[in-house]
């Protein structure tokens, strides 16, 4: 919408709102895993002279859906009485996240070779949910997450397009992030472990953690600086290097952590980790260099070296012992990267192509006890892996493009010790050794009433492991997923109508596995069913 010559606001929103698809045969219980969100989003540019470009951007979201459900498989075999899609949950609660963002970017050309870009922002928000974790109407074990967050950004850099052979970005950065959190393992809370016939803090006291809720908190603050540049020049026509250097410093500060049994009522049993407080500061110096070369055709080759970095973290998930407590070191890799950017047939066939490697060090992970569910976040000392890309579009004619895409992946963790076993020669986790994906947009008929097109797709993704140690039976096998959408749009671009459908075959699969053996269980997270819906749009 114009205000004026030199002003514009732009306003946008969203809603969606859906029944849970896993199945809840707990009698007077919701269904988990619904929908129901909305978010607002407002945007205002100005143009105060021919120099300056103001942009505000502003939104909001809440969620309060049943949340997610967890597929808990007693170890290695079915779950009794219960459906792929099904749960016996006995939390009612629903799942709650508000979020607030501001962004102000702010463009100046200095001159008409140089400009100024400024970019300001701050995020808050806050995320309640309750997770059924043992999945059944035992409270084995139910894990309550209480997160509270603020970040505020800014960047500030001076871009050169002088035209000549050789440009420039000058750039500084500053974050900082404050989080308050609140984590509590419920731990088999319907054991009497005295046998009096009442559960209270006498039974925590007696069969710790059984019959305990065991609660940590704690507040942290994390501030990262940073200067870094990006330069190329370019040595003749075709040929140009690229390079450029980063320093971070990062400083983090956990303060105020402390973990307590309490009993079912809530009532203090025992302090299992005195209050502490934790401390990094960590320097790094970070580059990149490579060269483009373009070909007569317009093509590109590439070729690059970098160094990447990753700030030491805190462990969030300590609850029994101050011995949990820790920081993760800061994390390395060193990336290798060849390919090429080609097209063809008059520009109607796309195809780029990269290969990669990689080599990691000090690696950083999260690592689950399977005997009482604390989460331990460790690094791997070395790893590597390395693959190859492709991504492919083909537009034969106006109406049809064809949408293709390939990843082959090879990892190895090549030292590190997980939970006391030694994982070298294992596979990363999450690291499928091949995916691809496949689908076309295909305008059928157009006309005074508009455009009616039609939009097939599949997903394939071989096995992987979900953890480290890489056991057997945590491994999801190769699976596809086909899905697609017929969409109607009006020819001003108004008006939108969609029917689309996911996961067409209703395929099982599962998204992560845990081991958590000391509750008699496999923790899973499953991929959604087969869906299908039609989606309405209307542009203002």
């Amino acid at each position: 919408m114009a205000l004026g010559e030199k002003a514009a606001l732009r306003i946008a929103g969203t809603y969606a709102k859906a029944d849970g698809w896993f199945k809840n045969v707990n009698p007077g219980f919701p269904d988990l895993a619904s929908t129901d969100e909305w978010g607002l989003r407002g945007t205002l540019k100005l143009e105060p002279s021919d120099r300056v470009k103001i942009t505000l951007r502003a939104s909001h979201s809440f969620q309060n859906p049943q949340n997610y459900g967890i597929y808990a498989q007693p170890e290695a075999v079915n779950r009794p009485g219960l459906g792929q899609f099904q749960i016996a949950s006995n939390v009612r609660d629903k799942r709650r996240a508000v979020t607030t963002s501001v962004a102000l970017t702010v463009n100046y050309d200095v001159s008409d070779t140089l400009a100024v870009t400024s970019i300001t922002s701050y995020d808050k928000g806050s995320l309640f949910f309750k997770e059924d974790t043992d999945g059944i109407t035992a409270r084995n074990l139910e894990v309550p997450y209480f997160d509270r967050a603020s970040q505020f950004a800014q960047d500030l850099r001076l871009t050169s397009n002088t035209g000549g052979p050789f440009d420039f970005i000058l750039g500084a950065y500053f974050n900082r992030e404050k989080v308050y959190n609140q984590t509590t393992l419920e731990v088999f809370n319907d054991t009497d472990v005295n046998e009096d016939g009442v559960i209270n803090a006498a039974d925590c006291a007696a069969g710790l953690p059984v019959a305990c809720k065991v609660r940590n908190q704690f507040d942290q603050v994390k501030k990262s600086f940073a200067l870094y540049t990006d330069l190329k020049y370019k040595l003749t026509d075709a040929l140009t290097v690229r390079g450029g250097l980063r320093y971070t410093h990062d400083d983090g500060e956990q303060t105020g952590f402390s973990s307590d049994a309490l009993g079912v009522d809530d009532s203090f049993v025992a302090n299992l980790i005195p209050l502490s407080n934790l401390r990094f500061k960590q320097n790094n110096l970070s580059g990149k260099i490579g060269l483009d070369y373009k070909l007569a055709s317009g093509d590109l080759l590439y070729a690059s070296v970098s160094r990447g970095y990753r700030a030491p973290s805190f462990n969030a998930q300590a609850f029994f012992t101050p011995t949990e407590l820790g920081v993760a070191k800061a994390e390395q890799v060193t990336a290798f990267e060849a390919g090429a950017k080609t097209q063809f047939w008059d520009r109607r066939i796309t195809l780029n192509m990269a290969a990669f490697y990689y080599t990691y060090k000090n690696q950083q992970f999260i690592n689950v006890n399977p005997a009482d569910a604390s989460q331990q976040l460790l690094n791997i000392p070395k790893s590597e892996l390395y693959g190859a890309e492709a991504e492919l579009t083909v537009r034969p004619s106006d109406t049809f493009t064809f949408h293709g895409g390939l990843g082959l992946l090879s990892t190895k963790i090549k030292e590190g010790i997980v939970s006391g076993i030694n994982v070298s020669g294992n596979r990363l986790s999450n690291a499928p050794s091949l995916t691809f994906n496949a689908s076309f947009d295909w305008t059928v008929v157009q006309g005074g009433f508009g455009a009616f097109s039609v939009h097939p797709e599949v997903a394939y993704q071989a096995s992987q492991f979900f953890e480290n140690i890489n056991i057997p039976r945590l491994r999801q096998e190769s699976y596809a997923l086909f899905g697609g959408h017929i969409d109607w749009n009006s020819n001003d671009g108004r008006y939108s109508l969609s029917a689309w459908a996911r996961n067409l075959g209703n395929k099982f699969y599962f998204t992560s596995r845990i081991d958590l053996t000391g509750f008699g269980l496999d923790y899973n997270h499953i991929g959604n069913p087969r869906m299908y819906g039609v989606t309405a749009g209307v542009k203002f």
